[in-house]
């Protein structure tokens, strides 16, 4: 087993530099520090016995992950998350950490686990490709996901998003909307694939197939959503069903902008519903979840991979379908 100063000489630093580096107090330079931290951790460094045994008990915490996130829209549903999960972490005599990322840049999660900070984390979003799961899969710390990933080892809390719009988009090809648009988000995430395959899943169960020429994804800002509106009242569209509350309420202002009223002259629905939506004059149909049971049954599912317990593979929660006016 490596010492100190083992390490000190390796990297022709100080004992103290090293000391500094693995605390994370005191002046030391970024550069240094992560030479220092890259080396101890493939060469399993322990300052002593002591330290091994500290390492290898409980901190009593645990990592809530988030996305950085610019719209305001999105904060509620991140707030909700940790809020939850703190109620359950109080609980179990557990305090949180609470860590932005930016990216695809690991380095906050890899210093965490580095430093023995916490116990187990739970990631808030999830992506097709993901950067997060197969680092902690390989430093094999506890984790849960809170939406749905393709790794089918990795432990996942999610909503019902495919049956939720499947059942959505059923019901308004019931209702006789024969023009059916779709405006969806970046289909690098999750959530967005998910209620995507839901709405293509209904017209497969009608014997159709969604028209792709109404059909706009990747809408990441209120410019790509104003100009697929404009291009949807040029064609023959019976309603616009939005991905999530952000573009909902995009498209409700843009169509009041325009004078089309609704439900008169166009139909809308979202596939998640936030109070955002209860601003209009007309009500608007929508899918509800609860996002305080998603992140609270994510964190519970975590305390019991902590102990060393059985859990599913993928917990999946419900949803309920609000018809309002929007689609009458």
């Amino acid at each position: 087993m490596k010492t100190i100063h083992d390490v000190a000489k390796a990297l022709g630093v100080s004992t103290s530099t090293v000391s500094r580096a693995i605390s994370g107090k005191g002046r030391i330079g970024k550069e240094t520090r992560e030479r220092v931290l890259k080396y101890i951790e493939e060469n399993g460094y322990y300052p002593n016995a002591v330290a091994q045994s500290l390492a290898q008990a409980r901190t009593n915490n645990i990592a809530i992950i988030l996305p950085k996130v610019d719209s305001l829209v999105d904060m509620p549903f991140f707030h909700t998350c940790m809020y939850a999960v703190e109620e359950v972490a109080q609980a179990n005599d557990y305090d949180i950490l609470v860590v932005v990322t930016h990216g695809r840049d690991t380095r906050p999660l890899e210093r965490l686990i580095l430093n023995r900070k916490v116990d187990g984390m739970i990631l808030t979003s999830t992506y097709v490709e993901d950067c997060f799961v197969p680092l902690l899969k390989e430093k094999k710390i506890p984790f849960v996901t809170i939406g749905t990933v393709m790794d089918e080892e990795v432990v996942q809390v999610d909503n019902n998003n495919a049956g939720a719009c499947m059942e959505l988009t059923s019901v308004l090809l019931s209702k006789g909307m024969e023009h059916i648009a779709y405006l969806g988000g970046s289909m690098e995430q999750m959530v967005n694939r998910r209620r995507y395959e839901g709405f293509a899943e209904a017209y497969s169960r009608f014997g159709r197939r969604p028209e792709e020429d109404i059909v706009y994804l990747d809408l990441d800002s209120k410019v790509t959503i104003e100009k697929a509106v404009d291009r949807l009242l040029e064609q023959k569209t019976d309603c616009m069903l939005c991905q999530d509350d952000f573009i909902c309420n995009e498209v409700v202002h843009m169509l009041a902008d325009r004078g089309v009223r609704i439900p008169e002259d166009m139909k809308v629905a979202s596939c998640h519903y936030s109070r955002i939506l209860e601003n209009y004059p007309v009500t608007i149909s929508s899918l509800k979840f609860d996002i305080g049971a998603l992140a609270g049954t994510a964190c519970r599912v975590l305390f019991e991979l902590i102990d060393g317990k059985e859990v599913a593979g993928k917990t999946v929660l419900e949803y309920e379908i609000s018809l309002k006016e929007s689609t009458k």
